[in-house]
């Protein structure tokens, strides 16, 4: 497990701010060190979104310092693990799979025992759709893919995870028979192995795909609404409605897509105290805003799109109520 301190060096990162994060919490950070626990290895959009928010987390709270710590393995669960069960004193958050962890806990077929309705919601720092991706000299459409006949080798970050999850109730939605190969750390390795020629599709963000254009055909969009930086690319509920789907596994499709609108999510444990969380609500959302943070997010190729934690939260609840939705369409092979 390696951590890494982001510390705002003088002229390398934004200045430290007394004012941080105004409210009852902000002299509470004062010298301390914050954790932001990623539940994937390093390179991927999980540790990229980390890595760039952490100086302007330092920032907007005051805090003598914040690391990243990486914490791989079981498709995210063992970093969300770490974070959910982390003491509840606003010194540990982290960005986790939220789409996948929701699934997890409406199929517990990964062990998963964590109420993602408790959690302490800071807010989404992205509007990234996933997508389902081919070769560029394999099926350049979704119903191309459909078509093709044979199973699809289908490459997804670990068990769990969004990614993976997306791809299994996708495939199973339009009766696409399906393996899932699903041995990879986080998303830069699955798209290393993708570009090495392994698989039939990869299932990751958008911003992701936009690295290997060249070597790809965006497919499919897991969302319910059109994305502007792929207008050409159909989302799949406009798939279902096209294929003639029934009303139930469009509904389905519909909440799907709902749940991959939680984008990498950041959350600190359940119980944070008020004051703690209305600092870090406070700072998450100052940084979201700030010019600085801005341009380094775009130099780093990433989609930029804030939702409160209101919208997480409420969105959580909403798909955990349509969990019977999901009983077949997340079995996998």
């Amino acid at each position: 497990m390696a951590a890494f301190a982001l510390t705002a060096l003088a002229g390398c990162g934004p200045k430290s701010s007394t004012a941080a994060a105004s409210g009852g919490g902000a002299s509470f950070y004062s010298g301390k060190t914050v954790q932001i626990v990623v539940p994937y290895g390093p390179g991927g959009g999980y540790d990229q979104w980390a890595r760039v928010i952490a100086p302007y987390m330092q920032k907007y709270l005051g805090a003598g310092k914040v690391m990243v710590v990486n914490a791989p393995g079981g498709g995210g669960l063992i970093g969300t693990g770490q974070i959910y069960n982390a003491k509840p004193d606003g010194l540990t958050i982290g960005d986790t799979n939220a789409g996948g962890d929701v699934f997890d806990q409406i199929d517990h077929s990964s062990g998963f025992n964590l109420d993602m309705t408790k959690v302490s919601w800071l807010g989404r720092p992205d509007d990234d759709p996933h997508l389902i991706a081919t070769h560029a000299n394999g099926p350049a459409a979704f119903d191309a893919l459909k078509s093709a006949g044979g199973t699809v080798s289908a490459l997804a970050t670990g068990k769990g995870s969004s990614d993976y999850n997306a791809a299994v109730i996708v495939y199973n939605a339009f009766k696409v028979p399906f393996k899932m190969v699903a041995a990879f750390s986080g998303s830069s390795d699955e798209k290393a192995a993708f570009m090495s020629g392994e698989g039939t599709t990869a299932s990751l963000s958008s911003s992701d795909i936009a690295q290997i254009t060249a070597q790809s055909h965006s497919v499919l969009l897991v969302s319910a609404r059109p994305f502007s930086k792929l207008p050409n690319v159909p989302t799949v509920t406009q798939e279902a409605q096209k294929d003639g789907l029934d009303s139930q596994t469009v509904q389905a499709l519909q909440a799907l897509s709902d749940v991959m609108d939680l984008g990498h999510a950041f959350f600190a444990p359940p119980g944070v105290p008020a004051a703690q969380l209305s600092a870090l609500r406070t700072a998450f959302s100052k940084s979201m805003n700030d010019p600085e943070f801005k341009k380094a997010a775009t130099k780093a190729g990433l989609y930029q799109g804030y939702q409160s934690p209101d919208f997480l939260s409420s969105t959580v609840t909403k798909a955990l109520s349509q969990a019977s939705l999901f009983t077949d369409l997340l079995k996998s092979n």
